[in-house]
């Protein structure tokens, strides 16, 4: 089902780029309790991908993906409390543990993109030093 919601978000394997339907398989894969696949349900509900922004649920469905070892889980919930964003009030301390474990390998499903990793890496040395 994960698989399927990549397909149609990148339109691979035959199929055309659909991000409803992308959110859909996202969200079947995120039902089966698919860390990979909640991790990307949730970012899909923080930023209105394939339909309507859902900050509660999206933040539900990305912790949860973070608790059970995505990587994608755990840098969007470490973001999103560096910056201030989805809801969630600015706090460096928990910022930095999710985003720690992004950066130490941690964690066991990794599915976070090559950028997205290099801004973990930023992130974390920011952090470190005392900036955000």
């Amino acid at each position: 089902m994960y698989l399927l919601g990549a397909w149609y978000q990148l339109g691979m394997n035959g199929l055309a780029v659909d991000k409803a339907q992308a959110r859909a398989w996202y969200e079947r894969s995120a039902a089966a309790r698919d860390p990979t696949g909640m991790a990307r349900f949730g970012e899909c509900l923080l930023f209105g991908v394939g339909g309507p922004e859902d900050n509660v649920l999206g933040l539900v469905n990305v912790t949860e993906a973070a608790g059970l070892g995505s990587d994608l889980g755990a840098y969007l919930l470490g973001w999103a409390c560096v910056y201030g964003k989805c809801g969630l009030p600015k706090d460096p301390v928990r910022a930095r543990f999710w985003i720690k474990k992004v950066v130490d390998g941690e964690c066991e499903f990794k599915h976070l993109t090559h950028a997205d990793r290099s801004d973990a890496e930023g992130i974390l040395e920011a952090l470190e030093s005392g900036g955000e």
